[in-house]
């Protein structure tokens, strides 16, 4: 999923750099930088967080400016069970297949990333341009605790998945994803239609207001 290389003395030094996707890690920055690792561009933060096994799918813990990106993203992936593939049902590259999605970076404005690699940002922590391995082998797969960031050690690493409690803050994600679809088709309708064209066929299916269809049987009644 990447193809920058580990250093042979990764995360040796820090320097300062914009604020990470989750505001827990800007408290305290006066000058609106917080500390990066120079090589990786990592937050130093969200490198403990992850080191220690701490993950979150809380909208209110990503910073404001990202927060309608984040509810965005997560529109568009199939959230399922905690030891289950979360497919990705936005944007893929024509030739490669591969996932991808649009977000600035600050060591690389407009680019396009992955989505696991997005998820990883997103849930984690801002690991920077570490590579990342999704251990369920599905390269688009979007559920954190299939993603391993190489270089760093994950204190989950060794226990069993369902130790790792995901059911409640992912029906609530689940919840706050679709609440974000109603209230950008009511209120922003151009931007909902560039939502939209991403994949039609699943946006529709989230908003299916007759219960729980599949993306075939809302096919069939378009």
């Amino acid at each position: 999923m990447s193809q920058w290389a580990i250093p042979p003395k990764l995360h040796s030094k820090t320097e300062g750099g914009p604020i990470c996707f989750h505001c827990e890690h800007s408290i305290g920055s006066k000058d609106g930088l917080i500390p990066r690792y120079t090589d990786s561009h990592a937050c130093v933060r969200c490198i403990s967080s992850l080191t220690e096994g701490r993950l979150s799918l809380d909208v209110h813990k990503i910073e404001r400016k990202y927060r309608r990106r984040f509810l965005e993203f997560w529109s568009f992936v199939e959230i399922r069970g905690a030891e289950e593939c979360w497919p990705w049902r936005g944007k893929f590259h024509s030739r490669s297949n591969s996932s991808y999605f649009p977000i600035p970076r600050h060591w690389g404005a407009g680019r396009q990333y992955s989505a696991p690699r997005v998820a990883a940002w997103f849930t984690w922590g801002d690991i920077g341009r570490l590579p990342i391995k999704a251990v369920c082998g599905d390269n688009n797969c979007c559920n954190p605790l299939h993603l391993r960031v190489k270089g760093v050690p994950h204190f989950f690493h060794n226990r069993h998945l369902q130790t790792v409690d995901l059911e409640f803050s992912s029906n609530k994600l689940t919840h706050e994803t679709q609440l974000f679809l109603e209230t950008t088709h009511d209120k922003d309708p151009k931007r909902f239609k560039k939502i939209q064209a991403a994949n039609r066929m699943w946006i529709d299916f989230r908003l299916a207001a007759n219960g729980p269809l599949s993306p075939t049987a809302v096919k069939e009644k378009q």
